[in-house]
């Protein structure tokens, strides 16, 4: 299902964005919404020091290795946030990210893309090489399914959500009497792709957040800094693993071209904790150096 994913030059901005929809109650209108009320400061960081922040931090997803910019933003932030004594540091490791790229693609498009197929022929247009790449002409799990096929990709994406949700459970410190975990990570620390813009018509990889979409996680992305070839050169004794890896690897030949481009990240959430990543953001904000615009 489609969403909406708001733009703005400061975390106010997607916050008030945010509030100002789930406060119309969208959920009368669309039954398939949930009946959930924005919760303002619900997940705040407590000034008392009760309970220490947990991010994850995952610096890659396991099958694309992200740019030297990417990585060298990885390491910035994370510098920063060990400084912070509110802050618990957790290496999170990708859980079958291979996996839950496939099934996202699977699920694309059940008709194998022909309706698509239909319209942008109909057009008399040429197709453009990224509508190739997202298509059936090179994209090998998409392709025509019966109804039975679909209901078995449903049912190995929910199995894969609760094997996740299990993974996010396991960081919990303890457990209440009643069983509930607590103390689990907060939010995970990763790139928003494994490079920044690339040249037009060259991006070949977006399971960094696909992934996300896929488990119906938030993410919030945010500037972290600039890509400077001068201190961001090619690991030139770097050895793809996978093909896609090996297309990213090369597209990175000319660090040059990339000067100045933007570098970002982002901060994923559970299910339903839209609130708690923005104000866990708004935390970062005051205490990072991150060129978001102020929300004061």
């Amino acid at each position: 299902m489609a969403v909406v994913g708001p733009l703005s030059t400061s975390i106010e901005g997607v916050k008030i964005f945010m509030k100002t929809v789930i406060d119309s109650k969208p959920w009368i209108e669309d039954p398939t919404l949930v009946p959930l009320p924005w919760r303002t400061g619900e997940f705040s960081q407590r000034v008392n020091g009760s309970r220490r922040l947990k991010i994850g931090v995952m610096e890659s997803d396991g099958i694309v290795t992200p740019h030297p910019p990417i990585q060298r933003a990885m390491r910035a932030i994370v510098s920063q946030l060990k400084k912070i004594e509110d802050i618990e540091i957790l290496d999170w490791k990708p859980y079958r990210h291979d996996l839950a790229s496939e099934l996202i693609s699977s699920l694309y498009y059940p008709d194998a893309g022909k309706e698509t197929a239909e319209i942008i022929n109909s057009s008399g247009e040429p197709w453009r090489p990224l509508s190739k790449l997202f298509l059936p002409t090179e994209n090998k799990y998409i392709k025509e399914r019966t109804p039975g096929e679909m209901y078995e990709l449903r049912d190995r994406m929910e199995k894969y959500k609760l094997e996740y949700a299990e993974k996010w459970n396991s960081t919990a410190s303890h457990r209440t009497s009643d069983g509930h975990s607590e103390g689990a990570v907060d939010v995970i620390l990763c790139p928003v792709g494994p490079g920044v813009a690339p040249p037009l018509d060259c991006s070949r990889y977006w399971g960094y957040t696909s992934q996300w979409n896929l488990l119906d996680y938030p993410a919030l992305v945010f500037p972290v800094s600039k890509a400077d070839p001068d201190v961001d050169a090619q690991e030139r004794d770097y050895v793809p693993t996978n093909e896609h890896d090996n297309d990213n690897y090369n597209l990175y030949e000319d660090p040059e071209q990339f000067r100045g481009a933007p570098v970002s990240l982002q901060l994923v959430g559970r299910r339903y904790e839209d609130e708690k990543v923005i104000e866990i953001m708004e935390y970062l904000q005051d205490r990072l150096e991150l060129p978001f615009a102020s929300s004061t």
